[in-house]
């Protein structure tokens, strides 16, 4: 196993990109609104104890990454999933699977429903929705936290507030994740949200009920922002196990219960590797 840490340039911008190359299809992991990769450090080394390669990145805009230069474009689904895709490409990396955290698992559905090189697709933290201002209102709860989430600036309050919903825990400014709440471009936020309810992406509805290639929902039920009954009601036509996968934890299940979300974890890709 080689495992390296190094700047990827995609269509003009620097993304941080860690890489362990090993014998498994590799894993993507693709984190959430303003956060990094480092959210997913009880699943990399994991995935590679496994025998799975895995790429993990910064996106545009977030954490060490640069921010996007054209951020009306950049800061979308498809615009994410374009880059995403060429950096996998770049990467010589023919096949992957992706876990999508959030944003990133809006992100995944993006890629998954279309793209054949996606072998399959867990989520968590992520409601699919029709991309409209009522697909939004069905999925998500409407409370204060979630309102900044397309925020074009945050003050030091609104970041831990923000922080401490999505993390469910306490904040310890020590960690980079939660240094990196603040760092985040503000117009990845602002972008991302205006749009995604413009209907810039593809129908999450009707790509969880036509795509054909496996799906995993491991979804937290106190999770703050998702309506989780709203994500059981969901027609899944290949979901893992026929239901989702309701665990006890909050927006970030991998991140609060890394070992009942890797046991999953693990259990999906063996069935879908």
């Amino acid at each position: 196993m080689t495992k390296r840490q190094f700047s990827a340039k995609i269509d003009g911008v620097g993304l941080s990109v860690v890489v362990a190359r090993c014998r498994k299809t590799p894993v993507l992991l693709i984190h959430g609104n303003s956060s990094c990769k480092e959210i997913f450090r009880n699943q990399f080394d994991y995935l590679v104890n496994l025998g799975y390669g895995v790429v993990a990145v910064d996106l545009p805009g977030h954490g060490d990454s640069e921010n996007a230069r054209m951020p009306r474009s950049t800061y979308s689904f498809p615009g994410y999933a374009r880059l995403l895709r060429s950096l996998m490409h770049q990467l010589e990396i023919p096949k992957f699977h992706i876990i999508g955290w959030s944003l990133g698992g809006h992100i995944g559905i993006e890629m998954w429903h279309s793209d054949p090189t996606v072998r399959s697709l867990l989520i968590t933290g992520t409601p699919p929705v029709t991309l409209s201002p009522s697909g939004a209102a069905r999925g998500f709860n409407d409370v204060p936290s979630m309102n900044l989430a397309g925020a074009r600036s945050f003050s030091r309050t609104d970041a831990d507030r923000y922080g401490a919903a999505m993390l469910g825990t306490a904040l310890d400014h020590r960690l980079r994740v939660v240094r990196t709440i603040a760092r985040t471009d503000g117009r990845a936020r602002y972008w991302m949200l205006k749009n995604g309810v413009s209907g810039l992406g593809v129908d999450q509805v009707k790509a969880i009920g036509s795509c054909r290639r496996p799906l995993a929902v491991v979804q937290g039920t106190d999770d703050p922002f998702v309506n989780s009954a709203y994500v059981q009601s969901l027609n899944y036509t290949n979901l893992w196990l026929k239901r989702p996968i309701m665990v006890k934890a909050g927006h970030a299940p991998h991140w609060q219960k890394p070992r009942m979300f890797n046991a999953y974890m693990r259990k999906f890709l063996d069935h879908v590797e």
